[in-house]
This record gives C-alpha cells, sequence and structure tokens, in this order.
C-alpha cells in the first residue's frame, strides 16, 4: 500500500489549518510564497509537489529525485551539513526564496534558511541557516502563542542563552533530559501522560522534532508544516515584512561554539568509563574548591556534568553509551576565553590520562 498520497493530504491539511481554514484562499494559503525545498535525493522529496499544490513558488528547489546512491553534490543528506545548508543558502539567494527546507535521509530531521534582510519591496537576502537553537527557539516561538505556558523538553546539549530566552522571553518551561531523540520524546510523553507538564514539543539539537498535537512522531516534514504555517500566517496578517529571524532576536548567541571528543585509544567501554568519572570528580573538586571561580556547577543536569560560565557559556562533558569517546561541548564570549576558562584547565586534568585517550582535538580548538 502506498501510503503517501494518504500522507501528503494530512500535511496539506495541517498547513490550511496553520495559516487559517477560514480563509478564501484556504485551497491554495501558499500562493505567493517562494520556497526552496532540497531533500537531497531521500525520502521527503514529495514535500515540493504538496508545496506547489498549495500555491507555492518551488521552481528553485533541488535533489529533487529521490535515489538512494545520493549522487547531489554533498552525499547523504543531513541538514546540519554544512555543504548541504550552503547548497540550500545559494539556491535561497537565487531564488529569493521566504524560506528553504532541508531534509534528512528519511525526512524525520529538518533544518531551514531564511533571510536576514527583507527590503521595503520584499526583496530577500543574507540567506542563514535556522538550525539547533535557532530551530528551537521559532519552533518554541509558535506555541507560546498557540499553547502558553508549556513545556520544551530537549536533549543536554542546548545553549544556556536558549533556557533563558525560553523561560523569560516566551514564558514557557525548558526541560533539558539525556540526549538521544527517543530518549526526549520519551520524556516528554511521560511529562505530559503524568500530568507533570504540558509538553508540547521535544525536540533535539540536531533537528529530531516531535510534536503533542502529531502524535509526539518524530517527523521533519511536520515541523516544516508549522515554519511555513508561521511564514503564510505572518505574511497574510500583513503584520511584518521582516524576516522571521526577527521574531527570535532576542534569542543571544555565542561567537564561539565548538564540540570535541575525547577518544579513548583502546578502544575500551570500560576505560572509556573509568577516565569520564575520574575527569567528572576533578572538575567537580576544581569547581568547589575555588580553583575554577568562573564554573558553577548545573545542578540540574541530567547527562555528563555541565557547568555554567560565569562570562556566559557552558561547557560539559558526557560519555557516549556506545562508544569509547567522551564528549565535549564549549560556548563561550569568545575562543579566547573559551581557550583561557574551559580548555586549558581540562587539557591540565586530561595530561593525566595521557597513555590511555586521544585529546588532540582540544589542543587544535
Amino acid at each position: 500500500v502506498d501510503f503517501i498520497p494518504y500522507y501528503k493530504e494530512s500535511l496539506q491539511r495541517a498547513i490550511i489549518r496553520e495559516v487559517d481554514s477560514a480563509s478564501a484562499l484556504s485551497d491554495r494559503p501558499l500562493s505567493g510564497l517562494n520556497i526552496v525545498v532540497n531533500p537531497g535525493n531521500g525520502a521527503g522529496c514529495f514535500f515540493a509537489d504538496l508545496l506547489r499544490d498549495l500555491g507555492a513558488n518551488i521552481a528553485g528547489s533541488i535533489h529533487l529525485t529521490p535515489d538512494g546512491t545520493f549522487p547531489n553534490t554533498f552525499g547523504v543528506p543531513n541538514p546540519e551539513k554544512k555543504e548541504m545548508v550552503e547548497e540550500t543558502i545559494r539556491a535561497c539567494e537565487a531564488n529569493d526564496a521566504d524560506v528553504g527546507i532541508m531534509f534528512d535521509t528519511d525526512a524525520d530531521r529538518s533544518g531551514f534558511v531564511l533571510p536576514r534582510t527583507v527590503s521595503s519591496s520584499g526583496t530577500r537576502a543574507d540567506h542563514e541557516a535556522l538550525n539547533g537553537n535557532r530551530m528551537i527557539a521559532l519552533i518554541s516561538a509558535v506555541f507560546s502563542r498557540s499553547s502558553p505556558g508549556c513545556t520544551i523538553v530537549t536533549d543536554s546539549t542546548t545553549s544556556e542563552a536558549l533556557s533563558e530566552y525560553l523561560e523569560n522571553n516566551l514564558g514557557l518551561r525548558h526541560y533539558r533530559y539525556v540526549r538521544g531523540y527517543a530518549n526526549v520524546i520519551g520524556k516528554a510523553e511521560e511529562l505530559t501522560e503524568s500530568g507533570q507538564a504540558n509538553a508540547e514539543v521535544a525536540v533535539e539539537i540536531s533537528g529530531h522534532c516531535a510534536m503533542k498535537e502529531n502524535g509526539y512522531v518524530d517527523d521533519g516534514t511536520y515541523t516544516a508544516v508549522k515554519i511555513i504555517g508561521l511564514l503564510a500566517r505572518v505574511n497574510a496578517e500583513g503584520k511584518s515584512k521582516g524576516s522571521l529571524l526577527d521574531l527570535i532576536s532576542d534569542l543571544k548567541e555565542m561567537p564561539y561554539e565548538e564540540e570535541m571528543r575525547i577518544r579513548v585509544t583502546d578502544g575500551s567501554l570500560d576505560t572509556t568509563t573509568y577516565v569520564f568519572q575520574q575527569l567528572t570528580q576533578s572538575l567537580k573538586e576544581k569547581s568547589e574548591d575555588g580553583s575554577a571561580a568562573d564554573w558553577a556547577l548545573d545542578e540540574d543536569n541530567q547527562e555528563g556534568v555541565r557547568f555554567r560560565l560565569l562570562s556566559g557559556g557552558h561547557f560539559m562533558i558526557r560519555q557516549s553509551l556506545h562508544d569509547p569517546v567522551i564528549s565535549m561541548q564549549v560556548e563561550s564570549i569568545s575562543q579566547e576565553e573559551a581557550r583561557e576558562k574551559v580548555l586549558d584547565p581540562l587539557l591540565m586534568l586530561l595530561s593525566e590520562h595521557d597513555s590511555v585517550i586521544d585529546y588532540s582535538a582540544l589542543k587544535i580548538a
């Protein structure tokens, strides 16, 4: 049975509902919008036709033929991949696009491209990626209107600034949980079913996003429905000629953001656990004894160990469950600040385990 026609119809109904079901243009609610779709020859190729049927101009879309060999220029589609983002930006610039949409191989993840500037005549320019913390912020802004005070469940690696934006600017609750989209979705369902929270959205920084209204299905095309619906609604209301990026202008973004990996050279998960436990203990001791005065332990963190930086940002380390790897994430006001306050102190601690780990990534970051 080919379920795609039924699935397309359900998404079309969702877009019409998002824009305005009572509108005289409800059968073509996307008229006047230029949308670039880049599914990377993956499962999301059908989405372009869906948008065209609703009135959107999709002429600038690329890689619309399903092909498991992925003959496109960036290989396997991944909306976080630099090459895929850059190609989508170029297509958006060339076609004066209101929005660019990217999907991964099976379209359960999505990423977006939006113009930074929109002229008084409506010309769009300076397109940028909307992914990671930015995407979570914009999706959350949608739900702050439709479900005030709801909870947004994310993975553990989202930024300090995102929490501030969700809670202080949007009046929502931010619940960080263990990385892994199944973990995040499961926690959202648990919080909602138990009555502890109304978790409208479960989303990973990688682009996996599930919503309560869609049965907590991990679906990149439904995420795109919400972004497109917001864009069409704003345009139809005539309230703004600016960019959707303006809606999240209060989200602070750190100039320096890096994720690095510390590899255990003997390949042993036992060694990985030992090194991780030793490193975690040393970090906590440095924070407690005052030798790292710029660190503040995040007591609510539920994965690995996370410290807020008093100058802004954070760093955290977490152990992979399946690979001999310890991941480290740093966000800071500058590369120099990250080097002085985080990386150099960690290099000293890691040197104690020289014989069993490769931490060269921290030396060059």
